[in-house]
């Protein structure tokens, strides 16, 4: 939690941190911690309380979604790091894909109180969908700018493919929202449905 708030409020502690090999395991955990509560209490407010079902079933999905997501690109970010030659540890490739969830969680709890405001006070799951989708934006350009002042950092000077990298934790998360659908509706058999689709597909017939 402390480098959460770190991150909030200064970045260039994080990256100096990094440098010094002071970041430990801890604490890549407790950003990991910070991402899953915060997504968990986001998940929470979206669903509206509609029912106790719902409510628990996208507090849970949510932070698996964006930890699923996480971990896949981390593995990429790490091998793109190692071939540039840029010498960065797993520990760190870890620390920074989370550290960019981070930022992007702190945006979504800021802007909590609009999703509550919606949530409680509409029926239409169709404006719902679309309100998160406006806020997953805004949270997404935010740390779409934390990312790409990476490259400004000596530490990131020979890593290749940020950009690519960031690109790709989007579109897996969202490949991640299609895989375990249903998020916002009420489920009718089981946690997820099992049909394959892709999210472009599944983003049009939910539209």
């Amino acid at each position: 939690m402390y480098w959460s708030l770190i991150l909030l409020r200064n970045r260039d502690a994080f990256w100096d941190a990094i440098r010094d090999r002071e970041l430990r395991w801890r604490h890549v955990l407790g950003l990991v911690f910070f991402v899953v509560i915060a997504c968990g209490l986001y998940g929470t407010i979206l669903a509206g309380w509609r029912s106790p079902r719902l409510t628990a079933y996208v507090a849970i999905k949510l932070p698996l979604l964006f930890l699923g997501a996480a971990m896949v690109v981390a593995v990429f970010n790490w091998m793109t790091a190692s071939i540039a030659g840029a010498g960065l540890s797993f520990r760190v490739t870890v620390a920074v894909v989370f550290a960019s969830m981070v930022i992007g969680c702190w945006i979504l709890l800021g802007l909590a109180p609009v999703a509550w405001l919606f949530a409680v006070s509409t029926q239409s799951i169709f404006f719902i969908v679309i309100l998160a989708l406006m806020l997953w934006l805004v949270a997404v350009s935010f740390a779409a700018r934390y990312v790409g002042k990476l490259r400004a950092h000596p530490l990131f000077e020979r890593q290749g493919g940020i950009k690519l990298w960031f690109l790709i934790l989007v579109i897996v998360t969202l490949q991640m929202t299609t895989c375990m659908r249903p998020m916002l509706s009420k489920p009718t058999t089981g946690w997820w449905t099992g049909q394959k689709q892709f999210f472009l597909s599944h983003f049009s017939s939910v539209l």
